[in-house]
């Protein structure tokens, strides 16, 4: 099961429910060309452990990541201005380290979620 994807070079967003329900999934990396990660992209990708976000990355919308049980420490790059509801919701045990520009909804990790942020 260890299955790694690399989103194609040169798209800017990720499409709603995209990736959604791969349970294949081990490690993601998204290319420095996504601005938007769309809701449900990776939606309960329960075997998920890593993600590699793009720099240029400016949005993650409603429970993009949510369900996404292994997904233990996310690094949101310094050009998110936004990220939805529920976004990590349901990730248990996470760690994830957030600009201090980023507008973040009180709602990001609330569904059964055991996380910890640092600012930065």
């Amino acid at each position: 099961m260890t299955k790694s994807l690399s989103v194609p070079q040169r798209r800017k967003t990720i499409k709603k429910s995209e990736y959604a329900f791969r349970k294949d999934l081990v490690s993601v990396e998204i290319p420095d060309s996504v601005h938007v990660i769309k809701e449900y992209a990776f939606f309960d990708c329960e075997n998920l452990e890593s993600v590699r976000l793009s720099e240029n990355l400016e949005t993650i919308e409603a429970s993009a990541f949510m369900k996404c049980f292994k997904l233990r420490n996310v690094v949101i790059p310094k050009t998110v201005r936004f990220i939805g509801d529920d976004a990590f919701g349901m990730c248990h045990d996470i760690h994830v380290r957030i600009p201090k520009e980023a507008l973040v909804s009180k709602e990001a990790f609330r569904e059964g979620c055991n996380y910890s942020i640092e600012r930065y």
